[in-house]
């Protein structure tokens, strides 16, 4: 771990893989936090992430032992003395180091595990337990399924009041211009929402590439 100053923005330059793992995850980042760029103690730190004192003294601990944190000084007190720590406000994880794929699939899994559970109590708050399934294959070939009712009343996402999810992999066809114009357009379309104070909080995930199961180029 090293410190890297420049033209640029300085950073704390990452070559140890163990390191990387931990800076490149959305959920260990969290956890470190607190520290990023200033000094905290563990009772700070455990307030901010709402965790009891004990749990965060281990998270402090293996991050020490990694060699993310630092502590800076100790506050003398009748008893224990108080530590604080710190650990640099950004990191740069060149990807030799850790590739973006790994990056990618690592914090995507994390989190589709929790939208998962989610969206399992959506559907079950949502939809009537006869609700299920309708699938099919249209006459291009194409295979489909919706949510729908024993009665064939399909699912209208669309409706005022439908449960709110959303979920699907969809194979679209578009020019390299149109796709670039897709890659604006739900940037454009998510932005006001994030880091927003107040409202309920929604899983939103967003993935967009070029499809190479049948290209390597």
């Amino acid at each position: 771990m090293k410190a890297q100053q420049g033209s640029s923005p300085a950073y704390t330059l990452i070559t140890d893989r163990r390191q990387a793992e931990v800076v490149t995850s959305r959920d260990e980042l969290r956890r470190l936090a607190p520290f990023m760029g200033h000094e905290a103690c563990i009772s700070e730190a455990a307030h901010r992430l709402g965790l009891g004192i004990t749990a965060t003294y281990k998270i402090v601990a293996r991050f020490v032992a990694l060699g993310l944190l630092e502590e800076t000084r100790q506050q003398r007190r009748a008893g224990r003395a108080i530590r604080y720590y710190r650990a640099p406000a950004t990191f740069f994880v060149p990807f030799h180091v850790l590739g973006l794929e790994e990056i990618g699939e690592r914090n995507r899994l994390t989190q589709l595990h929790r939208f998962e559970r989610s969206f399992a109590a959506s559907v079950r708050h949502g939809f009537a337990p006869d609700w299920g399934a309708l699938t099919g294959a249209l006459p291009s070939g194409e295979t489909y399924y919706e949510i729908a009712s024993p009665d064939g009343q399909i699912w209208d996402p669309l409706a005022d009041d439908a449960t709110l999810i959303l979920s699907g992999w969809n194979l679209i066809r578009a020019t390299p211009q149109e796709a670039r114009a897709l890659q604006r357009g739900l940037m454009a379309l998510i932005t006001p929402y994030l880091n927003r104070e107040g409202g309920e909080q929604y899983l939103l995930g967003t993935f967009l590439c070029r499809d190479h199961a049948d290209h390597q180029t």
